[in-house]
């Protein structure tokens, strides 16, 4: 105990980064005055309170009660949050973080109100905010808005696009900010968007925009901002079926420095990937190209659009490749050609491979996992009867930290595999992958891979990988990249 108070007090913040649970830092802040000084700001950083939470909703107004009440607390807070279940995609990693996913919603008019008083006043303490999400529909109010536009270092604002409880002139008070998400904008909301953005297109970074079959997002209201996001690095648009690609394509010719991130998925049948890859090596917009997710149509002339997407990223520094079918089956027949290209082009740098809803086969899968040496994440759909195989060609992967595995959905109720048996799998695939492999997933569990080291009868040591839950708070990414 001598040694560990001698231990330099400037380690301590690299030490407890390793800690994960907020549970496991609350305890930290008990052990001593030193502690408790180097592991309260850790713990106020990242704040998590999910639906599935016991007594999430009281947990919520708890928080903003004391965010209200200790400025010395929120002080420490980066990143303020409220939202459903849902994921954007992006290459950013993500800030520390306050993310509550249930807000309490169904009071009474007096509860609400000291509710949305408790936000305002919390919010506004919390001087260091730099991003806040807040998606829950209907939950986003004027007051909220308000108080989050008196917070001098925000940059990033994900919100709710239905305006039924705020006023959508408010969000052109936002002007310095680096990334815009928007999910379901109602008309409203998108009659103010094009002067909110010629206000803040200098700084904007980053933009999404999540429709879910709503047709107010078009191309010729893409076109009509495309002048106003020529510093744009991430666009992202989402179950948009009036968009084409004559509105992303104005978007990325208009770009002055090159995407780095597009995410393109959900969008009109009539997107021409080949007009798309013309404007694009015509403007070099995928120059510096390090991510992209692109959803298939099953109708779609897959020989020609898996062609045409190969040529597209030709001269893209591509790291993370993601892609998944918009039809529920997985038959969905990209020729492994497209997979093999994919491998060649890009491999050396590919530390990424995500495929859902689509099988690919294991003559791709061996290719994959052999040509790309950097690859650190893997989500693929396999057969049950060929997991064994599989296995033995994502061990070749030496440097893989994340797998997942999907089945193909079950047809019948009989076939649907239980948790001890997706368990056993798992730990079957474990054994005999990469040491460097920290997380599996089959279907809709998770674990975090354990080893043990054992001695035998004589003396010699051998590791036994074992699965425990995740440690990380944060959602698993296979819970959230699969979009209805």
């Amino acid at each position: 105990m001598t040694h560990f108070l001698e231990l330099p007090l400037e380690l301590l913040p690299i030490i407890f980064g390793f800690v994960l649970r907020p549970q496991h830092i609350s305890k930290l802040c008990l052990v001593n005055k030193t502690f408790n000084r180097f592991a309260i700001p850790l713990l106020y950083r990242r704040v998590f309170i999910f639906a599935w939470y016991k007594e999430a909703k009281t947990k919520v107004i708890l928080l903003l009660r004391t965010l209200s009440r200790c400025p010395h607390l929120a002080r420490y807070v980066e990143k303020l949050g409220e939202s459903p279940l849902i994921c954007l995609p992006t290459s950013i990693p993500h800030p520390p973080s306050v993310e509550i996913r249930d807000f309490p919603k169904g009071l009474s008019a007096e509860r609400h109100s000291e509710l949305l008083q408790l936000c305002s006043e919390g919010i506004r303490n919390c001087v260091h905010l730099r991003s806040c999400t807040w998606t829950r529909d209907g939950s986003l109010h004027s007051c909220v808005l308000e108080s989050l536009s008196s917070c001098p270092q925000l940059r990033e604002l994900e919100i709710n696009g239905n305006d039924s409880e705020y006023n959508p002139d408010l969000l052109a008070q936002f002007s310095r900010l680096s990334k815009i998400s928007l999910i379901m904008p109602s008309a409203h909301v998108l009659d103010v968007f094009p002067a909110w953005i010629s206000i803040t297109g200098e700084t904007l970074r980053s933009l999404t925009l999540i429709c879910k079959a709503s047709t107010l997002v078009t191309d010729a209201f893409l076109v009509h901002l495309s002048s106003k996001l020529q510093g744009l690095e991430y666009l992202y648009i989402i179950g948009c079926p009036r968009v084409t690609h004559l509105g992303i394509g104005a978007i990325a010719a208009a770009n002055k420095n090159g995407l780095v991130g597009v995410s393109v998925e959900g969008l009109s049948q009539a997107f021409d990937m080949s007009a798309f890859k013309a404007t694009c090596l015509h403007a070099e917009a995928f120059r510096r190209l390090r991510a992209i997710t692109l959803t298939v149509h099953i109708h779609m002339p897959l020989d020609k659009w898996t062609r045409d997407v190969g040529e597209l990223l030709a001269f893209a520094p591509l790291e993370a490749f993601s892609m998944y079918s918009t039809a529920i089956s997985i038959w969905t027949p990209i020729p492994d050609g497209f997979w093999m290209n994919i491998a060649a082009k890009h491999g050396h740098r590919l530390r990424k491979f995500s495929v859902h809803r689509m099988q690919i086969s294991l003559a791709a899968l061996e290719v994959i996992c052999l040509q790309c040496p950097l690859l650190e994440q893997l989500f693929i759909v396999a057969e049950q009867r060929e997991l064994d195989d599989a296995a033995r060609l994502v061990a070749m992967a030496r440097n893989l930290r994340t797998l997942h595995i999907n089945f193909p959905l079950a047809t019948s109720e009989s076939s649907v595999v239980s948790p001890p048996m997706l368990m056993e799998m798992a730990v079957s695939i474990v054994s005999v992958c990469s040491p460097t492999l920290a997380h599996i997933g089959c279907n809709t569990r998770v674990w975090q891979v354990k080893r043990t080291v054992h001695v035998d009868e004589n003396g010699e040591k051998y590791v036994i990988p074992t699965l425990a839950p995740q440690e990380n708070p944060d959602i698993p990414e296979q819970f959230l990249v699969i979009r209805a």
